[in-house]
């Protein structure tokens, strides 16, 4: 390795150095100066495995000189998101809190943003993350507000409106144009109420419950009274009320081991609406924070001001030019010592961020207590540190297709997961298919990279023919096999007759419980998915004049033959001619 350095001019400005195994990229890293800090990967002996793993991996180095250490740390987050390099920092939410959607159009529809990728603030307006009861929270404003949330076009007049209009819960601008006013008016008070006003709504709300129990209109009353129960519960969500203007998210981390945990303690219209908590390994332990920071608010909407400990007070310049140039929006960064409100607030997401290290690890301790019992019990070769799982997916042998979940220490690992095509069966033969996926699986796998053990969604039959498999490969010896049956969740071992009965409150039953729904899960997705494919394929087909490319090219742009039928002439001329269009709008 050392004349992979010594041969190489490494420059001394600023820059980013992308370390390469052969062709692919393991680390991509930012310097003030590309030469120090390279050089510094190989004149000391790392104790840390990672790093040292890293190390040893590097076959190649490649070099990209930048005018500033900011441009570098710019250039560096781009690349780390095209490349996802294998020891960068890459955050892992455990939880996905989903935010409100009210769109910009002329009758804007209500909908839940799950993926902050799919946040666009040009689009529509948005509220959030709730942390507890998004879906109650639509379904309420939808009940309260009469706001549309289906994906029909507004610019059509449709026949007649759908049940939600009949149920009272729309409006129905999609038939009744001459509501414009009304709903307009109904998605400013939806949005008022959204952005915290939610006390000065239920006060309204009273007076008109008021006024129909004096006119004897109790059942119009009740439903009043029942909107005024469901935002109050609503607002209990929204945890603590501060001051109206507030923006801000608060930053904190902490390193333990090799872990980095992060909490981000969310401000929004004054109001803190929820605490978003990470843990990632740290692979490479140079500047935690600017990393960590950069992949964050990569994907994340910068607030009005964002609060950090003051013992990174060195890296507010970094950070807020970074910011700047990014977003092109100028964000305050404070870093409070002193008692104040913003210190209070830092406390309070160190509290947080203590309160998620000891979940963690209590629930590690949980998970590390259940593969213990798995592995004594069923005397398994090696502690089940990863977990294969295989299910197959069919109906009546049509778009078979085998799904692989995977667990790395009791926790699910969907970068791991696996899905395979059937390719040698098209008639209802489990046993056969699940042969073929697993033979696919680990006939050329590395046997430094076989699992811990091998679970199977299935009963005596399934765990057989892929003991088989195993034994016509000759690497029955590397792993164990098990099997769970889902009638009884009776756990089968390849080579025994007698199954095995965990406790349905074991850590141990629940780890394989998991990992075989979420094969299933994952399995039936993608089963379904080409089931679609396979029919609006064959719909087209009917079509002369549609090929591969132009079929390819329509499932792309509208999904469903549903949406092809109701898109206007128009969108689909961008594709065909108008006589496919119209015979597209006729299927």
């Amino acid at each position: 390795m050392g004349s992979l350095i010594e041969d190489r001019d490494i420059p001394e400005q600023p820059g980013v150095y992308l370390m390469k195994n052969n062709e692919t990229i393991i680390y991509i890293g930012k310097a003030k100066n590309l030469k120090k800090r390279v050089t510094s990967y190989f004149n000391k002996t790392h104790t840390d495995k990672k790093t040292f793993e890293l190390v040893n991996n590097i076959k190649d180095l490649e070099f990209i000189v930048c005018n500033s250490e900011l441009d570098a740390l710019i250039l560096e987050n781009n690349l780390i998101k095209k490349y996802t390099p294998k020891y960068n920092i890459l955050l892992k939410d455990q939880k996905t809190y989903p935010y409100i959607k009210i769109s910009n159009e002329l009758y804007p529809k209500i909908s839940i943003v799950r993926r902050t990728k799919n946040i666009d603030i040009k689009n529509g307006n948005y509220f959030g993350p709730y942390p507890n009861g998004s879906g109650f929270l639509l379904k309420t404003i939808i009940k309260i507000f009469k706001i549309r949330d289906c994906k029909k076009d507004m610019k059509k007049i449709h026949a007649k409106p759908c049940l939600k209009y009949h149920m009272n819960l729309c409006l129905a601008p999609c038939t009744y144009k001459d509501v414009q006013n009304e709903y307009t008016k109904n998605i400013e008070k939806a949005i008022t109420f959204l952005k915290g006003n939610g006390e000065y709504l239920v006060a309204e709300l009273q007076k008109d419950m008021k006024k129909l129990s004096e006119s004897m209109e109790f059942e119009r009353a009740i439903s009043y009274r029942e909107q005024i129960i469901a935002i109050e519960n609503v607002l209990k969500t929204q945890i603590t009320e501060v001051l109206k203007d507030i923006d801000e998210d608060i930053f904190v981390y902490k390193k333990e081991n090799k872990l980095l945990f992060l909490t981000v303690l969310k401000v929004r219209e004054g109001k803190i609406i929820g605490i978003n908590n990470y843990n990632l390994q740290i692979s490479i332990e140079n500047e935690i924070l600017v990393e960590t920071f950069v992949r964050y608010y990569s994907n994340e909407r910068t607030p009005k001001n964002i609060i950090l400990d003051n013992e990174h007070i060195e890296k507010k310049d970094i950070l807020t030019d970074w910011i700047s140039s990014v977003f092109e929006k100028k964000v305050k960064l404070y870093f409070p010592k002193f008692k104040s409100r913003r210190k209070e607030l830092l406390d309070m997401a160190y509290l947080n961020l203590e309160e998620e290290i000891k979940r963690y690890n209590l629930q590690k301790t949980n998970l590390e207590a259940g593969m213990k019992l798995l592995y004594d019990t069923m005397e398994l070769q090696q502690f089940p540190r990863k977990i294969e799982c295989f299910d197959i997916s069919n109906i009546s042998g049509k778009d078979a297709v085998g799904a692989m979940s995977v667990a790395v220490e009791g926790r699910l690992s969907k970068k791991h997961y696996r899905k395979y095509k059937i390719k040698t069966k098209d008639t209802p033969d489990d046993y056969h298919m699940m042969r073929e996926v697993v033979s696919r699986r680990y006939s050329k796998l590395p046997e430094v990279e076989f699992p811990d053990l091998i679970l199977i969604d299935g009963g005596m039959g399934q765990l057989n023919a892929v003991e088989g498999v195993l034994l016509d490969l000759g690497k029955i010896h590397l792993v164990d096999i098990i099997s769970i049956a889902k009638r009884e969740e009776e756990v089968f071992k390849a080579g025994e007759s007698i199954p095995y009965i965990f406790d349905k409150m074991d850590e141990s039953l629940k780890i394989l419980q998991r990992l075989r729904d979420e094969a299933h899960r994952f399995g039936i997705t993608f089963h379904r998915a080409l089931r679609k494919k396979r029919v609006i394929s064959s719909e087209l087909d009917l079509i002369k004049g549609i090929g591969p490319v132009k079929r390819k090219e329509l499932l792309k742009k509208f999904k469903s033959i549903k949406r092809m039928k109701e898109a206007d002439l128009d969108s689909l001329m961008e594709i065909v001619s108008i006589n496919i269009a119209k015979q597209i709008k006729q299927i």
